[in-house]
């Protein structure tokens, strides 16, 4: 018998309404499109503008889904299916995203991250509303340091306190607290590149007080709920 002749993925540009999106022969890979055409997805976390005061576009992907190619023809179809949103947070593009996962037929994020290439920088944990209730900030820092902008890109210079992974708690009131901490171990090595992970012997894990508490990397993401790969954009571990 003549062996079935293999499909390979295929791209599709409409300008009505206007999309790009991949295919592999029925089955919908991912679309981008301009995110109003998906509003009930957005959020003031997830919609950011350019110079130009456009929403950046919106790619959708299905890791955890068949999506038919159907769906092209009435693109709300879409949230009839889990799925994976990522828009770009600068105007070139690029892997630099705010990326969230929707459950079917729901418009709540279960989880968002901040991602440079497949790298966590940053994970908001979420209620059952979508409102932040836990923040994970990962990259050199001071280490009762609460916001983003205090990382640095000189970690040596941050001495014996300096963090790389920082977990905070955030009340009702948007009220933002340390409550754990990955710090450099006395003695410990730190490259000068903030987009190298140090190894985890080179880290105590525990309290921003300085109190050791737990003794791997293991346990210190599992009972805080830390994703550090992000596996939670393809559906695993998702309420």
């Amino acid at each position: 018998m003549p062996e079935k002749a293999m499909s390979s993925p295929e791209t599709i540009e409409s300008s009505h309404p206007p999309y790009i999106a991949r295919v592999d022969g029925n089955r919908l890979l991912s679309i981008t499109v301009e995110p109003r055409q998906l509003a009930m997805d957005m959020n003031p976390r997830n919609s950011i503008k350019s110079e130009t005061n456009s929403f950046k576009p919106a790619r959708y992907r299905f890791p955890n889904a068949n999506v038919p190619r159907s769906v092209l023809k009435h693109l709300a179809d879409v949230y009839r299916y889990d799925r994976r949103r990522d828009v770009p947070i600068v105007s070139s593009g690029g892997n630099w995203v705010i990326a969230e996962y929707f459950r079917a037929n729901s418009h709540v994020p279960l989880v968002r991250f901040r991602l440079l290439g497949k790298t966590v920088q940053r994970q908001e944990q979420l209620d059952s509303a979508g409102k932040v209730t836990g923040i994970v900030m990962v990259g050199w820092a001071p280490r009762n340091s609460i916001e983003d902008e205090e990382e640095s890109d000189n970690a040596s210079a941050l001495g014996e306190h300096a963090a790389w992974i920082r977990v905070l708690k955030v009340s009702a009131t948007g009220k933002k607290t340390p409550v754990a901490v990955a710090w450099k171990a006395a003695g410990g090595a730190v490259s000068s590149s903030t987009d190298d992970e140090p190894q985890e012997s080179d880290l105590h894990f525990g309290r921003p007080d300085g109190t050791r508490r737990w003794r791997s990397m293991s346990e210190f993401t599992r009972s805080l709920g830390i994703d550090l790969h992000a596996e939670s954009l393809s559906g695993k571990s998702t309420r």
